[in-house]
């Protein structure tokens, strides 16, 4: 046996100018030889005994969860310094509804507990085990909040790669704000200062006129930065103007507590409830074509004519009772949302058909009862507490002036954007365009 090894180095060495010997290094072996194959009944398992099944790929969610080097390249199952072929659902917990998501076992183990749709982090419940460095303080306190290495404005959950603002947060806008387009310093380090950085152009930007400084001293910018957020002009040529743009709704507070422009009421009062300079039916946000529920205008953008809001109500609820997917908007599943399970018929105020089986309106969010049937009543529902409309669950963190205070306004520990309930509004979005 031994001549025949030898006789084999011999005749190999033209393809292999390594040593032989044993031709196994794995951990396993011993020989100093090339590694030339795994060996299939040594590797460990999860209760500790057992062969390791051996293959060409490491990849399923047996493979990758089984505690061996399956295909023999050095790194075992899922994690950080696993396989790269156990990634996604091979490494996925296996999951069961067990109960409420609401201690910190339930919130870090990949699973969605309660069966709500929400996992961990994602899940309202969790909100008192998921610190993170998503609020105006968190982001200005020193604290590394979330534990990820980076503190404050250096966290890209207060700002993303491009120096922008990366959800509203006013902290964090570097070379945006009045104070650092004023200070002589290219704080963004693109190579532009103040007046001359393109950041610096926004409407409520008072120190600057285009490239050149106003010399405006910080006791007039409130004053001038109200007169050109309530001008009515695009005063910088972005296609924004007033509180359209968002540095008015960084700069200007009545710009924050504005109601939305939509639903029938808003979009037939002769006011531009949003303030982005287009009243009622010039409003995108008021098109039947965008929202289920809106009959005051037609898809022209012209007003349509109504008697009395009590009219407009007996309109409004056959366009939501039609079993009509009027506006054509789908769920990301390819689901239609039709009448009173479209949100816009179930928030509009004017609209009453939908009272007693949706969730949206100041009537159904303060009736203490589930009207849509989902186990969340009123203002635990998210139909309610992301409801842009101030006037909905008040008494929430949900208002663009509450959600960039830098306050927990609601006294549930969380302030701004680091609250749920803010979440979904442009402030805390990077929405804030309005695009």
């Amino acid at each position: 046996m031994k001549r025949f090894h030898v006789l084999t180095c011999v005749l190999g060495l033209a393809l292999a100018l390594g040593g032989c010997g044993d031709d196994d290094t794995r951990p396993e072996d011993s020989g100093p030889g090339t590694d030339t194959g795994p060996r299939p009944d040594t590797g460990p398992t999860p209760d500790g005994g057992g062969e390791c099944v051996m293959s060409a790929d490491e990849s399923g969610f047996e493979q990758c969860n089984d505690g061996c080097d399956n295909d023999g390249d050095g790194f075992a199952d899922c994690g950080d310094t696993g396989d790269f072929g156990c990634t996604g659902a091979a490494c996925a917990p296996v999951c069961e509804t067990t109960g409420p998501e609401n201690t910190m076992e339930a919130c870090t183990d990949g699973c969605d507990n309660d069966g709500d749709g929400f996992v961990d982090c994602r899940d309202r419940d969790c909100s008192g085990f998921c610190p993170s460095e998503r609020s105006n303080v968190a982001c200005s306190d020193g604290i590394d909040n979330d534990g990820n290495g980076f503190t404050d404005c250096e966290d890209f959950s207060c700002f993303d790669g491009r120096m922008e603002p990366a959800i509203g947060l006013n902290v964090c806008l570097r070379e945006m704000t009045n104070a650092a387009c004023s200070d002589g310093m290219d704080n963004d380090g693109d190579g532009m200062t103040d007046c001359a950085d393109d950041s610096c152009q926004g409407d409520g930007i008072v120190v600057c006129d285009g490239a050149t400084a106003t010399g405006a001293t910080e006791a007039q910018w409130p004053a001038m930065i109200a007169a050109q957020c309530e001008n009515d002009m695009d005063d910088d040529g972005n296609g924004f103007g007033d509180c359209a743009d968002f540095t008015c709704v960084f700069f200007h507070a009545p710009c924050r507590a504005l109601p939305p422009e939509q639903g029938n009421g808003a979009c037939s009062d002769g006011m531009d409830n949003d303030g982005d300079g287009l009243a009622d039916c010039a409003d995108p946000g008021c098109s039947p074509t965008r929202n289920e529920s809106i009959v005051v205008c037609d898809a022209e953008g012209n007003a349509v004519a109504f008697a009395d809001a009590a009219a407009i109500t007996v309109a409004a609820n056959l366009r939501c009772s039609d079993t009509m997917n009027n506006d054509g908007n789908m769920s990301s599943s390819g689901m239609p949302f039709t009448d009173c399970g479209d949100q816009s018929c179930a928030r509009d105020e004017l609209v009453t058909a939908c009272d007693t089986t949706g969730e949206g309106n100041t009537r159904s969010c303060d009736d203490e009862m589930d009207n849509n049937s989902n186990t969340f009543v009123d203002c635990n529902d998210n139909a309610c507490s992301r409801n842009p409309n101030p006037a909905v669950c008040a008494d929430l963190e949900k208002g663009m002036a509450e959600c960039s205070d830098g306050m927990d306004n609601d006294g549930n520990g969380f302030p701004d954007c680091n609250d749920f309930s803010c979440q979904p509004l442009d402030v805390c979005s990077g929405r804030l365009s309005r695009m």
